[in-house]
């Protein structure tokens, strides 16, 4: 018997497609047809092998094949093969002599090596998906399954309002790409995902962490690439509902005592695919909607009954009376003396519910959040060699957040209104010149809009309480923000109303050829982008008492503030820009096991711009954004080993929020600070003075003159080894470096001093904040992961990763636990640290088991090390300016450090050395750095049963249970 061997390769082509590469081994088959037909469409591609007996099916879409191999003198072999999204696939089987008896083996090896490429990415599966417990069903989060990957610091860019977002491989979480059956699927405002389709429509997704090839476009961190599912010959779909109540929930362990936050949700949803016409045309659809609610739990302090009518004598502050700075008889504020507005102001705060000392005030209040999710997909071969396909997706997520953030009010009644819609459409054409020429086209369109609006736009509490109106439109009523040290601060959020509606558009081709040894593929794309955008930030104005007399409450009730201040704005965002790119990635097997891969991206990105010429950012385009891409594989020998490494320059693309600084400058943005002087004070019943002598020089951001397009280099090293037929392991060092990475830094601030007056370089201005291409980045990890296929009614994925992370700028935002401003804009050295999103340690492991009678048991296992954070002053000590930036940055001074900050037993309520920090001497900068204290780390395991009842051939009920 004469054994010929059958590799059939399936290459990545530009994230939308795949591609079959084959190797017939031997000399007594050359000419042989091969024949690819998809199992739920009847659809065919097919070639014939060359004179060495090689061959190449270009550009397969996901899905079930049979493959067909015929020869002259050879009996024809068919191989039914599952193909996943840009996956590789090794496939081995004999070809038989004809009229041969002898018994044919047939060995077909699992698609695990990855033999032709060096780039490191994962697919998650459809039964993943599907099986594997997810709270929230979405997708995303199964990410975190893969090497490299954490999800993004809690308060970061990508990670607000319930928002999932994760780090690849050291890149900043904003950096990620994201497509949606190969169209752009990102949101420009933050860089985070657009449309998120429901977990029944998606038939699997591929998370590309480094050194992938120069097919991807636009940023310089994981590439996340979605494959929705597709019609068939076959009517198919599902129904379901999932729901989850407090009945089934034990009691939230950070809950205060005495508070029980609500939880509800259900999930529910349909999605219908099938023919049109038979073998031509073909229908996908889906629906899901999910509606929950969720108790929002704070515990804050309040004024007492006794308090609001200035009535101090059971409290420990000392009400003084600021004309004889002595304090009033038995500690009670005389009625005469109580100003009528800062009594009605004080009567907005709930009465205490608790009796703990600063903490007398619990409530959890139901956020709600509501959503709905579509898709509609139709797929029609046009003629033998071109094929169609459009798709539409939609979200919209109606948000209601009873509060804002922890430095807002937290007291219930000064919530957001947050609703989101999401678009995104896409038609694409696939044309078959020849089995080796095939071109790729596709028009792709998205639009995200949001808005957050305060609880109170339609009630003007301001008119109610007696305070002026500082707001000229009528968008912006509300209550001013109003801060009472020691107290919840009263008010609506400072940073809204806010609106942004982005439309993107995309135009791209591809070509793929192959030519003798080689695979290329070339292309390039146009994208335009437009911005619609207002936020009113400090329209409403603020008011701040810190308590000059000892007592800010009773400064409160006599109508005494400390300062004040907010913006007149006219400065309504119209942001527009557009970006160009071209590529070419060639992939060259120089032998039987050793394959080459190279490429070149270059990316031009015009500097945005706004129709109103008064907005313009002040910096050249970056017309140098080259990027190569290199790597190999070589499989020693014929065993199932594979080493493969790969390097590459990533150009990141920032988000337009980045860029919506130009609107924040004077006049445009005109903001005022009002500070009570022994002969100007201000009083509530005129809070702003429009006579005030001395006016507040502006505020302003600019742009880098100089400003570059942030790139990050990926490198990996690593090796696979392939244990028996359903299993692979894999061990790798991988390492990134980011340079060029956009931060901002004050470049008007003054020398620290503990001078009363501390004027700034350039009297004119108060803080210019300068955008710049500063900041760095290093990663290096060591990661191992072990895959095991379905065998035994056993599916396993564990991936482990030891890591270090280094910056000086986790991200241009502030996040909950690192402020990404510098403490001191002079000495930038003094910020590199521990990456904010740092996971020193971190272990996934996630699996099915089926055990018969149509039960199976999944499970998620989650151990991670902690995160840094930064240990910050409550207020600016060093007296530089940088905690009063008018556009939220600053607030980020350090204390000194004086000793270890680790403890050998920590405890919940013990976490670190609190010993450890000292207050600097005023007007002077502490040396404690950014980061130095890690956080608790996380050990979590999910689960789920499910039960499937067959019900007839083509119908069948699953239930299940999640935990």
């Amino acid at each position: 018997m004469r054994k010929l061997v059958l590799a059939a390769l399936f290459l990545t082509v530009a994230a939308f497609a795949q591609s079959v590469r084959g190797l017939i081994g031997g000399s007594t088959a050359p000419g042989a047809a091969v024949k690819a037909t998809s199992l739920s469409t009847a659809r065919e591609r097919s070639t014939r092998a060359g004179a060495d007996g090689r061959f190449l099916l270009l550009t397969i879409p996901p899905g079930d094949y049979s493959i067909e191999i015929s020869a002259p003198g050879f009996q024809t072999m068919t191989r039914k093969v599952t193909l996943e999204l840009n996956q590789e696939l090794d496939l081995q089987a004999p070809l038989v002599p004809a009229g041969q008896r002898t018994e044919v083996e047939v060995r077909a090896v699992a698609p695990l090596l990855k033999t032709e490429s060096a780039s490191l990415s994962s697919v998650v599966t459809n039964q993943q998906i599907t099986d594997l417990p997810l709270d929230g069903r979405n997708y995303y989060e199964l990410a975190l399954l893969l090497p490299g990957v954490t999800s993004a610091a809690q308060g970061s860019a990508g990670a607000v309002r319930g928002d999932f977002a994760v780090n690849v491989n050291g890149a900043r979480d904003d950096s990620n790409g994201f497509s949606l059956d190969g169209a752009y699927n990102g949101d420009p405002k933050l860089n985070g995902v657009s449309v998120t389709p429901p977990v029944d429509a998606i038939r699997e997704f591929e998370v590309a962490a480094s050194t992938y090839d120069a097919g991807y476009a636009r940023n310089a961190g994981g590439q996340v690439s979605v494959a929705l599912k597709s019609g068939a010959n076959a009517i198919h779909g599902t129904a379901y509902e999932f729901f989850r109540n407090g009945a089934m929930d034990a009691r939230n362990f950070f809950a205060p005592a005495g508070v029980d936050p609500r939880y509800r949700r259900n999930q529910f949803g349909v999605s219908l695919g099938g023919p049109l016409k038979r073998d031509r045309t073909f229908f996908f659809a889906d629906y899901e909607g999910r509606r929950a609610l969720e108790g929002v739990a704070r515990v804050t302090n309040v004024p007492t009954a006794a308090e609001r009518v200035g009535d101090f004598s059971q409290s420990a502050a000392y009400a003084i009376d600021p004309y004889t700075q002595q304090p009033f008889p038995g500690n009670r504020i005389p009625a005469s003396r109580l100003d009528p507005i800062g009594a009605r102001i004080a009567a907005l705060y709930p009465a205490p519910n608790r009796a703990a000392r600063g903490a007398n005030y619990a409530s959890a209040p139901e956020g709600r959040d509501n959503s709905h999710n579509a898709d509609a997909r139709i797929d029609h071969a046009l003629t033998r060699r071109d094929d169609l396909m459009a798709r539409y997706s939609y979200g919209r997520r109606d948000l209601f957040e009873p509060f804002g953030g922890s430095t807002y009010s937290q007291v219930p009644g000064f919530g957001n209104t947050v609703p989101r819609d999401a678009h995104n459409a896409v038609a694409a054409e696939t044309h078959v010149f020849s089995p080796a020429l095939i071109n790729e086209a596709r028009f792709a369109f998205s639009r995200t809009a949001i808005s957050v609006t305060q609880e109170n736009q339609s009630n003007d509490l301001n008119s109610k309480v007696g305070l002026p109106r500082f707001a000229s439109n009528a968008r912006d009523t509300g209550l001013s923000f109003i801060s009472v040290l020691g107290y919840s601060p009263l008010g609506d959020e400072y940073n809204n109303p806010q609106r942004s509606a982005t439309n993107t558009w995309q135009l791209a081709d591809q070509v793929t050829f192959t030519r003798g040894r080689a695979l290329f593929k070339f292309g390039g794309a146009v994208r335009g982008l437009s911005q619609d955008a207002f936020r009113d930030v400090q329209s409403r104005g603020f008011i701040n008492f810190i308590g000059f007399t000892g007592n800010p409450l009773a400064e409160l009730l006599m109508g005494m503030p400390a300062y004040s201040g907010g913006a007149r704005l006219d400065n309504p965002q119209r942001l527009r820009e557009r970006s160009y790119n071209l590529f070419a990635q060639s992939s060259y097997r120089l032998s039987g096991n050793f394959t080459l891969t190279a490429g070149l991206r270059y990316e031009y990105n015009a500097v945005p711009g706004d129709k109103d010429p008064r907005f313009y950012a002040g910096y050249a385009a970056d017309r140098n954004n080259f990027g190569p891409r290199i790597g190999f594989a070589w499989r020693p020998g014929s065993g199932g080993t594979v080493l493969r490494g790969g390097y590459g320059i990533y150009f990141d693309q920032p988000s337009l929020a980045v860029s919506e600084g130009m609107y924040f400058n004077y006049p445009a943005f005109d903001f005022r600070l009002f500070f009570a002087m022994p002969q100007f004070p201000l009083s509530l019943a005129n809070p702003w003075p429009s006579n005030f002598p001395y006016p507040t020089p502006p505020s302003g951001f600019r742009f880098d003159p100089n400003l570059r397009t942030p790139y990050v280099q990926h490198f990996s090293l690593g090796v696979q080894r392939q244990l028996g037929r359903a299993r692979v392991a894999e061990l790798g060092y991988v390492g990134s470096k980011g340079t060029r990475l956009y931060g901002a830094r004050d470049i008007n601030q003054p020398a620290p001093s503990a001078a009363a007056y501390n004027p700034r370089p350039d009297p004119r201005f108060d803080d210019i904040s300068r955008l710049e291409s500063r900041a760095n980045s290093n990663y290096h990890s060591l990661q191992a992961s072990i895959r095991q296929q379905l065998s035994h009614g056993l599916t396993f994925l564990g991936a482990y990763t030891y890591s270090k992370s280094i910056d000086d700028a986790s991200g241009f935002f502030t996040s909950a636990g690192d402020p990404n401003f510098p403490q001191d804009s002079y000495n930038l050295r003094a910020e590199r640290a521990r990456s904010g999103f740092d996971v020193r340690q971190r272990l996934a492991a996630s699996g099915s088991w089926l055990m018969g009678r149509g039960f199976s048991l999944n499970g998620v296992l989650t151990l991670q090390s902690g995160r840094p954070f930064t240990v910050a002053l409550p207020s600016e000590f060093d007296n530089s300016g940088t905690g009063r930036s008018s556009l939220g940055f600053g607030a980020n001074d350090r204390p000194n450090a004086v000793a270890s900050p680790s403890l050998s037993s920590p405890t919940p309520e013990r976490w670190f050395n609190t010993a450890a920090f000292a207050m600097p001497a005023r007007g002077t900068f502490g040396n404690a750095g950014r980061n130095i204290v890690t956080g608790p780390g996380l050990a979590a395991l999910n689960l789920s049963v499910l039960k499937s009842l067959r019900l007839n051939e083509s119908l069948t009920a699953q239930v299940r249970f999640e935990a």
